[in-house]
């Protein structure tokens, strides 16, 4: 308890003293630091871990600068290295899978390119707590919203996990409304010689992979803690983790959620705790956070120097459930994407351009929006084989005809119906 009582008194200090030096924010007259950022958790997970490295950027810039070519590494006490691998820019992947284990300490090792050393306190694996239930009942919030609630329970009974951090994984099935199983392939376009009928050949194929159902998965962003140091009961109850409303389309067809639970020290909490009362919650670690916040990486060469970021060794539980709209008695929700359905004439062909009004050409329309990629660079689609060809033929766009250009067709291993 004598802990607890220390973070709170250290934690209300720091919000205190920001809170009264807070001025009106004006990004022209605050000067840039330009420091290196890190972002990892070791976990005791067996497999392969990801460190993250960058640089922050200035607020009037949208792209963070990535650290490539690193050497990472990360050392236990029982001197076990692993070694880490760029795989994309500022993405480091260990070599070969590890877990933490209790009872070893870790220690992060960075050196960049231009020769610069880094490296992170000693930090030991947290006491191991596993969520006890994740679930989801339908709320109605002040404002009037309806919707589902996901939450999660914890009865904790190891009294050393008091810090917990949650990270969620969305993962929801499409299926294109508009999705036909055959595709039109034009050909042999030619225009007339006054300019304005058109003329091509047409065939209807069918489609050579899975564009009617897809998955799109959407990781959360920010920092969501929670702690029972101030409760009677070392348990977690109702924790409120993601609210998703009645008619949102993520529902549509079936949702997914994986709720992922890290125990926390108190320095991590503590930690992350400050970086989100400074309000930069888009981003764990964000770049361009408007103030600096002591990790507990640090620069060897330069005492000075100033590290953005914290290495985190955390135990993880993890949890998944699966639901759908039905399953609430809550009406169908639209898709989540706004689907045109366009109508065109073949028979329409202009032959008079100079005519006022012009005459409008419906077949060059089909033409051009079945083939040239001109409507936000994305072709129509065909939504069925117009009958007879001569007739009205039905377009749509996209994202309402070919699932992947939203997600991926491949059926996640976890994925049931």
């Amino acid at each position: 308890m004598k802990k607890a009582a220390i973070f709170k008194f250290f934690l209300c200090f720091i919000i205190i003293l920001h809170s009264s030096c807070r001025e009106p924010f004006e990004p022209d007259s605050i000067d840039f630091l330009d420091a290196l950022v890190v972002e990892s958790t070791i976990t005791n997970e067996l497999k392969k871990h990801e460190v993250k490295l960058s640089r922050t950027y200035a607020l009037e810039n949208f792209e963070p600068t990535y650290v490539n070519n690193a050497n990472v590494r990360v050392e236990d006490s029982n001197n076990n290295l692993y070694s880490f691998s760029l795989i994309s820019d500022g993405s480091y992947i260990s070599d070969s899978a590890f877990q933490a284990i209790s009872g070893v300490t870790y220690k992060l090792y960075i050196t960049t390119q231009d020769g610069k050393e880094y490296e992170s306190d000693s930090i030991e694996l947290t006491p191991i707590s596993d969520i006890t239930n994740l679930y989801t009942e339908i709320v109605t919030k002040d404002n009037g919203e309806t919707g589902i609630q996901i939450m999660v329970d914890n009865n904790n009974t190891n009294s050393s996990a008091q810090y917990f951090r949650y990270q969620y994984e969305e993962t929801y099935k499409i299926i294109a409304p508009n999705w036909n199983l055959y595709e039109a392939v034009l050909t042999n376009f030619s225009v007339a010689s006054n300019g304005d009928a058109v003329e091509f050949d047409s065939e209807f194929i069918e489609r050579t992979q899975e564009e009617q159902i897809c998955f799109i998965t959407d990781k959360s962003f920010g920092i969501l803690q929670t702690s029972t140091s101030d409760l009677n009961e070392n348990s977690i109850e109702k924790f409120p983790i993601k609210f998703i409303q009645s008619n949102d389309g993520v529902l549509r067809d079936r949702y997914s959620i994986l709720v992922k639970q890290f125990v926390q020290s108190i320095e991590a909490y503590t930690y992350y705790e400050i970086v989100n009362e400074l309000g930069e919650n888009q981003n764990i670690l964000s770049q361009t956070q408007p103030g600096f916040v002591l990790g507990n990486v640090s620069s060897l060469n330069d005492t000075q120097e100033k590290v953005i970021g914290f290495f985190e060794v955390s135990s993880v539980s993890e949890k998944r459930v699966f639901f759908n709209y039905s399953d609430f008695n809550f009406p169908k929700p639209e898709f989540i994407f706004e689907c045109n359905l366009i109508e065109l004439d073949y028979s329409i062909n202009a032959t008079c351009g100079p005519c006022s009004p012009p005459i409008r050409n419906e077949r060059a329309q089909i033409y051009r929006l079945l083939t040239t990629f001109e409507d936000d660079n994305l072709n129509y689609l065909i939504t069925e084989i117009p009958q007879p060809l001569e007739g009205i033929w039905r377009l749509t766009n996209p994202e309402c005809g070919d699932c992947t250009t939203l997600g991926t067709n491949i059926e996640p291993d976890f994925w049931e119906d």
